[in-house]
């Protein structure tokens, strides 16, 4: 069977590489990390994930019994985090996407991830690269039930 998750990941980042707003940039890469998270819950059997909740989709990917545990907690972590800050973006009129909280976020993921690299890194590219590299590594995840 051929990975297409490269191509995956080369989309993901083609799509939010376009965009110059960093919340939409939040908002749309945070909808792709639920899209993979979704694909690897229904590769493990997990259904009615419609009436999930993101952090709900982060606590079953948590409980599955994957290979790499250490790459799955730190998966886990990321996107704990992303969420808060999508939250936060989303109840409070006073969050500003520019403290730092984003590209923070982004520097865990291109320094613990394997990932490609599409364009050169600014400020907003790290953040989109690492939406990319994140979707891939969570498509990468395989159970042991496998």
């Amino acid at each position: 069977m051929v990975n297409i998750n490269f191509l995956i990941e080369w989309s993901v980042w083609a799509h939010l590489a376009s965009q110059r707003n960093l919340e939409l940039i939040l908002l749309k890469g945070h909808l792709f990390l639920e899209i993979a998270l979704d694909s690897i819950l229904s590769k493990n059997n997990i259904k009615a994930l419609e009436n999930y909740s993101f952090h709900k989709k982060i606590s079953s990917f948590e409980n599955l019994k994957i290979k790499d545990k250490k790459k799955q907690d730190l998966i886990v972590s990321v996107l704990y985090t992303i969420n808060k800050l999508r939250n936060k973006l989303a109840h409070e009129w006073k969050f500003d996407i520019q403290n730092g909280e984003l590209e923070s976020w982004s520097q865990i993921v291109l320094e613990n991830f394997n990932g490609l690299k599409f364009s050169k890194y600014t400020y907003r590219t790290k953040i989109v690269h690492a939406f990319s590299i994140l979707t891939n590594n969570i498509l990468e995840m395989v159970d042991t039930k496998n």
